[in-house]
């Protein structure tokens, strides 16, 4: 049997794992650094793979990595990423010279698509939109059996979609009024704060004291919606609307056959979001609907990502390679 490992790198965890082209054999957890030079994170990566696979490393035919970004893709490398204080740094040219195996990277929701494509409810189709709603948002789409990548990796970046012109709501990019500055886990609780303090009229509920202090997580904030805080409410309201906007946008861009929905945020609140948002985007969709579905992989959605891209990196990420 040849065997591919798969790897996930988050802003908390990176997670690895081994498998065929049926799925995974083997999979684990590992923090993320967050401290060191632009070979850590690979060499974290090495160290794992030789203790737990290094006996198998004779049949490992190549690694596939979904990362978070923004990438240089080419090189295979992250570059200045927000969301690690080691912003830049080096993957695919190390790992492949430590490892001998060929070694490819995606941004981890293009690397989500594919995984969808190969895994999930994409299979038999040629248009497929991903969507994450997590910390951040992300998206990968495949257009024509294309996997879209841009000029250097970056062509996904639709949780910077601006839903409102006129917003005063930052995002994290420093731009304002982004799907993600709404809708981001990482933004809720300053948006929720401004939010709060600029524009709340109603009464000082729970969330509403919460917020002024910036601590309304997105865990709490959905609970006491549950509760019917009326503070709440009204946030949870701008975050769907929001993603209506958002979803509504890139459908209308990149007109899929199917949609799937994954990220924290959607996943842990489809009660919140799943109904109200279909019904709400095909109203704004100017071409036939497709189909809104959460993804049936969850979490795991890019390892698998990973796991297809070692299995069958896609032409358009081989053309970009020197």
């Amino acid at each position: 049997m040849s065997y591919y490992i798969a790897v996930d790198i988050g802003a908390t965890n990176t997670r690895i794992a081994l498998g065929s082209r049926d799925g995974f054999l083997d999979k684990a957890v590992y923090r993320t650094p967050r401290s060191g030079d632009e070979y850590t994170v690979a060499r974290m990566i090495h160290g794992v793979i030789i203790e737990k696979y290094g006996a198998l490393l004779d049949r490992v035919k190549a690694i596939g990595i979904g990362t978070i970004g923004p990438l240089d893709l080419g090189e295979g490398r992250v570059v200045n990423t927000p969301n690690l204080p080691i912003h830049s740094f080096e993957l695919r040219r190390p790992l492949s010279d430590w490892l001998g195996k060929p070694v490819y990277v995606l941004n981890d929701a293009v690397a989500a698509v594919l995984g969808e494509k190969y895994y999930g409810l994409g299979r038999g189709y040629d248009n497929i939109l991903y969507i994450t709603i997590s910390t951040g948002i992300g998206g990968g789409a495949i257009v024509d059996n294309h996997l879209l990548l841009g000029k250097k990796g970056n062509a996904h970046e639709v949780g910077h979609i601006v839903v409102e012109y006129d917003s005063d709501i930052p995002c994290g990019c420093r731009g304002y009024g982004h799907w993600e500055a709404y809708a981001g886990g990482g933004n809720i609780p300053r948006t929720a704060r401004i939010l709060a303090e600029k524009h709340w009229k109603g009464p000082e509920t729970r969330a509403y004291r919460e917020a002024v202090m910036e601590r309304l997580t997105p865990p709490e904030l959905f609970t006491l919606y549950r509760s019917r805080d009326s503070f709440a409410e009204y946030i949870v309201e701008k975050i769907i609307k929001a993603t209506i906007a958002g979803l509504a946008s890139a459908i209308n861009t990149y007109d899929p056959e199917i949609v799937t929905l994954g990220g924290s945020i959607y996943l842990y609140n489809q009660d919140v979001f799943k109904d109200r948002v279909k019904q709400g985007v095909l109203k704004h969709v100017v071409t036939d609907p497709p189909l809104i579905e959460t993804t049936p992989l969850g979490g795991d959605i890019v390892l698998y990502g990973a796991l297809a891209l070692a299995a069958n990196p896609p032409r358009e990420l081989l053309a970009l390679y020197k």
